[in-house]
């Protein structure tokens, strides 16, 4: 799982800078970035925080957080499909 990348995705999506991103969410800065290149692994509580703030539901994200080996049973066409879906949806938001 690559929170990280999922996070950092959400975040680009929305077009917010992690200053931007902390401030909504009372977070530092370098915590932050810490957290978008996977040397920091976030609670559960602050990837909601994040997500809230975000205005994307904690479920896209670790959909959007999930490799290959987390997503046993779906093929790669639907995944990437998914994945296509779950972006649109943050962008319209």
């Amino acid at each position: 799982m690559n929170l990280g990348h999922a996070l950092k995705m959400c975040r680009s999506a929305k077009a917010l800078s992690l200053d931007q991103l902390a401030e909504r969410t009372q977070l530092s800065q370098s915590y932050l970035s810490m957290i978008e290149s996977n040397k920091r692994e976030p609670t559960l509580s602050t990837i909601e925080k994040i997500s809230k703030a975000l205005d994307v539901p904690v479920p896209i994200v670790l959909f959007l957080a999930s490799e290959k080996a987390d997503l046993k049973g779906l093929d790669s066409e639907t995944a990437s499909r998914l994945s296509i879906a779950a972006l649109n949806v943050i962008r319209s938001t």
